[in-house]
């Protein structure tokens, strides 16, 4: 009788366990030999995306050249290409031919995702009348990796404050709202904070809150010893040209006076709830909501989030700023 055949789901788990076993004996033992240089793979290992496959080629045009036209009312999409410190990153505006008339938003994805994930809740928006405008992160989607191949933290910063200026040169500043997800929800309040990105309120979704705790993680999968880990950890505040300590949120979020949606869900087995609720407690003029059963990528679908957001978008600003925002009750 024949044996049956392992799933195909099945076999890429063995595959993905397998591979991170090889990895994992050849850094440790890289580590006798070279320790620098191996303490050097293990921060750019942190700091480089894996890049999604995407169906179209790899490209975008200048400002206001039609990209993608679409049926309905929600009738264009245009592509930009929008110039950072560190190149050129891929963005789309839609909504009414991007016309500087009528709110804009601003929608940032996750690490390793891109703006497609977030193209459900642009849909919604630009029905409501809002103009959106999203972007591929440094190396993530359609936005080419930097030459040294990694993403830091501070440069994807550094991209949404740059996409920041290129919506005021196209009058959609400052923006109703800016909605981020994961570490782009990271990324974005750093800009806000550090760099003035211009907006009326924030909705964050799931955001990490400290990148070391993923670095510690990814350290233990390698199973690095301390002298190790402490080394790789030097490595990546080298690459990233500051310390990890420096990028910290909720010390940043005590000066930013824009009101703020947290939503995070109980279940969230990729950020840690604790980081959310850290986050909500120092900023003043936040409201953080606990879901359940949406895990961490689910946040982006949920027709019930997509509702709270758009009501936080709508909403009129509270007159005393001492409150948190209001936009009905806990669910």
């Amino acid at each position: 009788m024949p044996h049956p055949q392992p799933s195909v789901k099945n076999r890429t788990n063995i595959r993905t366990i397998t591979n991170l076993l090889i990895r994992r004996a050849l850094i440790r033992s890289s580590f006798w030999v070279a320790p620098g240089r191996a303490a050097d793979r293990v921060a750019r290992l942190f700091l480089a995306p894996r890049r999604r496959l995407i169906a179209a080629p790899a490209g975008f045009m200048a400002r206001g050249q039609v990209g993608v036209t679409r049926s309905g009312d929600v009738s264009r999409e245009t592509c930009l290409a929008v110039e950072t410190p560190h190149g050129m990153v891929a963005a789309w505006c839609q909504g009414h031919d991007c016309n500087p008339t009528g709110p804009a938003a601003l929608l940032v994805h996750g690490w390793e995702d891109d703006h497609v994930s977030l193209a459900p809740l642009a849909e919604r928006l630009v029905q409501t009348g809002h103009r959106v405008l999203t972007l591929d992160l440094p190396g993530h989607g359609r936005s080419p990796l930097p030459p040294n191949r990694i993403t830091p933290l501070p440069m994807l910063a550094a991209a949404i404050a740059a996409l920041g200026r290129e919506a005021e040169a196209l009058q959609m500043t400052p923006f109703k709202a800016v909605i981020a997800h994961s570490l782009g929800g990271t990324a974005a309040l750093l800009a806000a904070t550090e760099q003035g990105l211009p907006a009326e309120r924030f909705a964050i979704l799931a955001a990490p809150n400290h990148s070391r705790l993923f670095a510690h993680t990814l350290m233990a999968m390698l199973g690095l010893d301390a002298r190790q880990t402490a080394m790789s950890f030097a490595a990546i505040e080298r690459l990233t040209g500051r310390s990890l300590d420096s990028l910290h949120l909720p010390p940043k979020l005590r000066q930013l006076s824009a009101p703020g949606l947290i939503l995070h869900s109980r279940d969230d087995r990729v950020v840690p709830l604790q980081h959310s609720r850290e986050n909500a407690a120092t900023w003043p003029r936040a409201e953080l909501r606990i879901l359940d059963g949406l895990g961490h990528r689910r946040l982006l679908s949920d027709p019930q989030v997509h509702s709270m957001l758009l009501r936080f978008v709508g909403a009129a600003a509270p007159a005393d700023t001492s409150r948190p925002w209001a936009i009905g009750e806990r669910p």
